[in-house]
């Protein structure tokens, strides 16, 4: 009988779940693949199904629906789950990922059978795959040798060597399509071929290194260092340390040590990261039963020192002197080019300033790549000036500090700016209504958040689910909820902002949106 590829599988089990017909766009966007694939995909499965006397009808502007009995399905869902008689088609995009893995984490060199027996493709198709994993390779500052009798290798100091490990594993690998695996707070690195390991020997391979990156390990190590530096990291950053830390931690296990300069990390010695970085790097030491050397140590810091934060952690100022210099000088700019006398004192703008620019100072002397802080947005005009204002602190950042702001954390000032020149208005609200069910504690934590935040917002008045009305909504000039507000209760929902019960930084964004 014909056998499944596990795209037709992953096709039919959608066909499976679903109540009617699937058109080819609605499968190609839930598989994350094109539609002329799923289109290809049905061919090879209508014959399957034939074969066990089951219809895949296609109809045309409407869709894929299965015409078959309830024992018939479960039959089917049976023989899916078993596993048996699939092959997994990588497309080129993936294979190329897949060997570039490999080939960053091996130490010695691999010869072309060794790839050929891996992926299973010719000679020729693997010498195709090569040409573009150097494209990419290269772009990270890495050297990919090719050499006659010696084999493939990837060249380059070991640092190098991290950062693309870690910057291929967070996704950024464009030029190799889709990517492979994802960090999330749940599951820590997940690899989306896994469960199909089996089914070829280069996923397996695959498999079993992204097996040795404990990353559930690791952000235990993270949520130690904001405990002892008494910060908090923003999501991402946390994700992205907690598979810094395990690439270290494996790496180091592994005999591949950091050589940097005494030099370019002895001053952090004298910094209150130092020690957190020493207890954190004996916790992921244990394996080896001895201590890592101060390089291992002082890259621990740099990433602790360089990650995005929520809020400005104590003693960032302290990292450096010319730090405090440049925030109290572009305070003075911004507070001149305002012409408000009182954005001098503002501690929210200064703080604001700390933690966009600091970090990214740190991440330019250490020569680190993390990921963007947000995705680069367009504002729009009525954000103009904030934006010229925010352009030419960047100009003035980067003439004291060599270090050139990306688009998205240039626009991230330019809101700050917005957020302060807001809080300097004299008119506040009247009405202000804040619905949060969770309970007493949580609606007070909520509201001495958005008192501290928007002191533009006046009285704050918290009512339950229970006696929201209509007539109480349509007198609010905003409401702030925790919870979706029905409409039969809140007519005007443009004046409806929901958030979550901690305020989070994307909330603040979206009150600060609504009152410019």
């Amino acid at each position: 009988m014909t056998a499944l590829t596990t795209r037709q599988r992953d096709i039919l089990y959608l066909l499976l779940e679903a109540q009617g017909p699937l058109g080819a766009v609605d499968l190609a966007e839930r598989m994350q693949i094109t539609p002329r694939q799923v289109n290809y995909g049905l061919k090879g499965l209508r014959t399957w199904l034939a074969q066990r006397q089951i219809n895949l009808e296609v109809t045309p502007g409407i869709g894929a629906e299965l015409i078959c009995s309830a024992e018939q399905q479960r039959v089917l869902t049976n023989e899916l789950t078993a596993k048996a008689h699939f092959h997994l088609v990588l497309s080129i995009e993936q294979r190329q990922q897949l060997i570039t893995l490999i080939l960053l984490v091996s130490d010695e060199p691999l010869i072309l059978y060794q790839l050929q027996q891996l992926a299973q493709v010719s000679r020729t198709t693997i010498l195709k795959d090569l040409e573009a994993i150097e494209t990419w390779v290269r772009a990270q500052g890495l050297i990919l040798e090719r050499r006659q009798n010696y084999g493939v290798r990837v060249e380059g100091s070991e640092q190098q060597r991290r950062q693309a490990l870690a910057t291929f594993l967070w996704g950024q690998s464009s030029l190799l399509g889709q990517p492979l695996t994802e960090m999330t707070h749940t599951q820590g690195l997940k690899f989306d071929l896994g469960s199909d390991a089996e089914l070829l020997p280069i996923v397996a391979h695959a498999k079993e290194i992204i097996r040795s990156w404990d990353t559930r390990r690791t952000f235990g190590q993270v949520t130690f260092a904001e405990d002892q530096l008494g910060g908090r990291f923003t999501d991402d950053a946390v994700l992205y340390l907690a598979l810094v830390l395990a690439i270290q931690t494996q790496r180091v296990q592994a005999g591949n040590v950091l050589q940097l300069e005494e030099s370019a990390w002895a001053w952090l010695q004298e910094l209150g990261v130092w020690p957190t970085a020493v207890q954190i790097s004996r916790h992921l030491g244990r394996a080896l039963h001895s201590n890592w050397p101060a390089s291992e140590i002082a890259a621990i810091a740099m990433h602790i020192l360089a990650a995005p934060r929520n809020e400005r952690w104590p003693g960032d100022l302290e990292i450096d002197q010319a730090f405090t210099e440049l925030i109290d000088e572009l305070v003075r700019y911004i507070t001149a080019a305002f012409n408000i006398a009182g954005l001098e004192q503002d501690t929210t703008l200064r703080d604001g300033l700390v933690i966009q620019i600091i970090p990214a100072c740190l991440r330019h002397r250490f020569g680190l790549w993390l990921p963007p802080t947000s995705p680069a947005m367009t504002l729009s005009e009525k954000y103009t000036f904030e934006l010229n204002l925010a352009c030419s602190l960047a100009e003035i950042i980067e003439e004291r500090t060599a270090v050139s702001l990306p688009d998205s954390e240039i626009n991230n000032i330019a809101l700050l700016l917005r957020a302060a020149y807001i809080r300097e208005q004299p008119n506040r609200l009247q009405e202000v209504i804040v619905v949060c069910p969770s309970g007493m504690a949580t609606a007070q934590l909520l509201v001495a958040r958005l008192k501290t935040r928007f002191p533009r917002l006046g009285v704050l008045r918290v009512v339950s689910m229970r006696e929201l009305n209509q007539e109480l909504t349509a007198r609010a000039e905003l409401i702030i909820t925790t919870v979706p507000l029905p409409g039969s209760t809140v007519k005007n929902q443009s004046n409806v902002i929901q958030v979550h019960p901690l305020l989070l930084p994307e909330d603040v964004e979206r009150i600060t949106q609504w009152l410019a």
